[in-house]
């Protein structure tokens, strides 16, 4: 069987099943709780007389590769409509000591654009605030004098995120947004700006208008550029709005995997990856998000082992209640819809769909290897995969090419890898393919979902497991459980691992050098990676036919697999 995206709807040939709504209609929902879910999502509508139905009822939604189960709220929120116009709000810059400027700043030809620059470094730093007011004084120029970006003015934006790190230092996530703003990323071909479809942007140049150059602000330095406001989940489609949450980034106590509770978007091979790290490796999580001042943060992640960054504000798809919706800290939500806007560079997901900038891109499932990757960066990912009474396992670099490959792992040897990883802060993913409950009838083991496994009891030999479903009001299955290995091995299942344990090696790693980044030609099309994740395991029914596909492969030492990942 080969390796399928988590979180893939295909139709289920089995109505006995305790799977809601996934039968011969494809369909998210039965038809007596369709009107309940759509009624919930109208927060202005008057409630019904003859509306019965429990409106927390938590209602699971399945799938092939990767099962949600949200629970619905009536409660009203006041939400804000999404203009595709950008308002480039300033950020005061702030100065304690007196900078001596590096030469290059001299050679700025716009005297405005000069003393912005020159007051923008700070301590030898070039600061968010300051840089993003080089930008905004530009724009209200521009929007004042009814004029279109100049030639001198472009040439001086050009010399300026050259040299940002040339006699000053700036961070490796304004370096990269500032780049991707004046120089081009593939991301500007579009702009989304929370809208049903995006509309053509394009990379700044002399020439541009104001509007443009707006948008470009609002898409890498403000987080404006929202994902589509129109999500298609397999057969099913309805809208978001948004609105502002007032939720801390963390909570005092820092990211928890708690703070994870997958809502209406099949991205469990995300959460659970999310979840996993919080969980193992509190500061990875941390690390991943950039706090500006102004109610955005700048969110990393990795492509090819490389770091690669946007910008996100406050702002959640119906206020953070229809997604991602646990704990009382907004990271995990603002996680979420960053990878949505990561792919407006190229699908990065595992999947084949592309909405662009759209939780329909991230929502219909992908593989939890790619979605780890680009949380850690780690440059090692393995999996072990279930081959009737054994285990083949297969190694992937960061950019996904096969490195190393066997076949006839006993169960003893996994779990005492498995078991070694987790001691070492490894973190661990596991893709279910069958449905199990325990003796109390709750649901444990979900097909087609990928979940956590977070911890080994040594007592019994177990793995300890965590569902991203998170809790929720009449759930009907547990959040956390234990397994046996032998009893994932009979269910064919597949496990995950990564090797961000060494903290010093995983914080080395998180340094990127600003010099040289070609940002157009490294992220024009992140779906290369993505469709490069090919199932490597996929012939592995027959052990010998599948290490004569590996041989084949690692001979040519190409860094993608023979077979695409199936849609």
């Amino acid at each position: 069987m080969p390796i399928q995206p988590q979180g893939l709807r295909k139709p289920q040939t089995d109505p006995t099943s305790d799977q809601t709504g996934m039968f011969e209609t494809d369909s998210w929902l039965t038809a007596d709780l369709t009107p309940l879910w759509l009624a919930a999502r109208t927060a202005a509508a008057a409630p019904t007389a003859t509306s019965s139905a429990d409106p927390s009822a938590a209602i699971a939604i399945y799938g092939n590769f990767c099962s949600v189960a949200a629970t619905l709220t009536t409660t009203s929120s006041t939400t804000s409509s999404v203009t595709a116009k950008t308002t480039t709000s300033t950020v005061a810059a702030t100065s304690t000591t007196k900078t001596t400027v590096p030469a290059w700043v001299n050679t700025l030809t716009n005297a405005a654009i000069k003393a912005d620059m020159t007051a923008a470094i700070t301590n030898g730093t070039v600061t968010y605030a300051g840089l993003l007011k080089v930008f905004t004084d530009i724009d209200a120029s521009l929007a004042a004098t009814k004029t279109k970006l100049s030639a001198s003015q472009f040439a001086d934006l050009k010399t300026i995120v050259a040299n940002l790190n040339n006699g000053v230092s700036t961070s490796s996530y304004l370096t990269y947004i500032a780049q991707s703003f004046v120089n081009g990323n593939a991301a500007n071909a579009t702009w989304t700006g929370g809208a049903a479809s995006a509309v053509a942007l394009g990379n700044l140049a002399a020439g541009a208008t104001e509007l443009q150059f707006a948008e470009l602000i609002g898409k890498w330095f403000l987080g404006t550029d929202l994902p589509s406001s129109k999500v298609i989940l397999g057969s099913t489609q309805f809208s978001v709005s948004y609105s502002n949450s007032t939720k801390p980034l963390f909570s005092a106590a820092g990211a928890s995997m708690n703070d994870i509770n997958q809502g209406y978007l099949g991205d469990c091979y995300l959460l659970a990856g999310l979840a996993e790290v919080a969980y193992k490796e509190q500061s990875v999580i941390s690390s991943m998000f950039t706090a500006n001042g102004n109610g955005t943060y700048g969110v990393r992640f990795y492509v090819n082992g490389a770091a690669r960054y946007v910008t996100v504000n406050s702002a959640l798809a119906n206020g953070g209640t229809i997604f991602n919706n646990g704990g009382t800290a907004i990271w995990a939500s603002l996680a979420e819809k960053a990878y949505a806007e990561l792919q407006a560079s190229g699908v990065y997901t595992g999947n084949s769909i592309n909405y662009g900038n759209s939780y329909t891109t991230i929502g219909n499932g992908g593989a939890p290897q790619i979605a780890l990757e680009a949380i850690t960066g780690a440059t090692q990912i393995t999996d072990f995969r279930a081959m009737g009474g054994s285990w083949g396992k297969v190694v992937y670099n960061s950019s996904f090419g096969v490195t190393g490959y066997t076949t006839g792992n006993s169960t003893s040897s996994v779990l005492a890898t498995i078991a070694a990883s987790l001691a070492a802060g490894d973190d661990v993913i596991l893709s279910s393919y069958t449905n199990a409950k325990d003796s109390t009838g709750k649901t444990t083991l979900v097909a087609s979902h990928a979940m956590s496994i977070y911890g080994y009891n040594s007592a019994n030999g177990m793995l300890q497991v965590r569902n991203p479903w998170g809790s929720a009001a009449g759930q009907y299955w547990q959040t956390t459980f234990e397994v046996s290995l032998a009893t994932l091995l009979a269910a064919g299942d597949t496990i995950t691992i990564d090797n961000v344990g060494d903290a010093k090696k995983l914080a080395a790693s998180t340094t990127t050098s600003s010099s040289g980044l070609k940002l157009v030609s490294d992220v024009s099309d992140l779906s290369g990676a993505a469709s490069g994740f090919v199932q490597a395991i996929a012939s592995l029914t027959d052990g010998g036919a599948s290490n004569v596909a590996f041989t084949q492969s690692l001979a040519s030492q190409q860094h993608t697999l023979a077979m695409p990942l199936a849609a």
